[in-house]
C-alpha cells in the first residue's frame, strides 16, 4: 500500500457560529475515525494560518510573496491506499469539500 498526503487548501469558515464550526469539527473528527478503523489514518494535523514561504532571488533567499488565502494549505491528512484512484475515492469523502475547499492528493515517495 502507498501513502499519500491529502493537503487541505482553502474553505470558507467565517460564516459559522461556533456552535455550527462544533459540528463542522464533529464532521472531520467522525471521517477521522472512520479512516481509522479502515487502518488507513497515518497523521492529520491542522496548520496556523501564520507561517513564512521561502524562495530564492538572485542569490538570497527571501520571505514571500505569500500565497492567496484561497490556495493556503490548512491542514493534511497522511492516508493509506493501494494506488491513486484508490486515494482519490477516499478523499472523495473529505468533510473540507463541502465548504468550498479543495483536496491535493499527492503520492508519499519512500526514501
Amino acid at each position: 500500500m502507498a501513502k499519500f498526503v491529502l493537503l487541505l487548501k482553502g474553505g470558507d469558515f467565517t460564516r459559522f457560529s461556533p456552535e455550527e464550526m462544533q459540528k463542522i469539527l464533529e464532521k472531520y473528527m467522525n471521517w477521522v475515525a472512520k479512516l481509522k478503523t479502515e487502518g488507513r489514518h497515518h497523521a492529520s494535523e491542522e496548520l496556523n494560518n501564520t507561517g513564512a514561504i521561502l524562495e530564492t532571488k538572485n542569490g538570497r533567499v527571501v520571505d514571500g510573496p505569500f500565497t492567496e488565502s484561497k490556495e493556503t494549505v490548512g491542514g493534511f491528512f497522511l492516508i493509506e491506499a493501494k494506488d491513486l484512484p484508490e486515494a482519490t475515492r477516499i478523499s472523495s469523502d473529505c468533510p473540507h469539500l463541502l465548504f468550498d475547499g479543495v483536496v491535493e492528493i499527492r503520492e508519499v515517495i519512500p526514501h
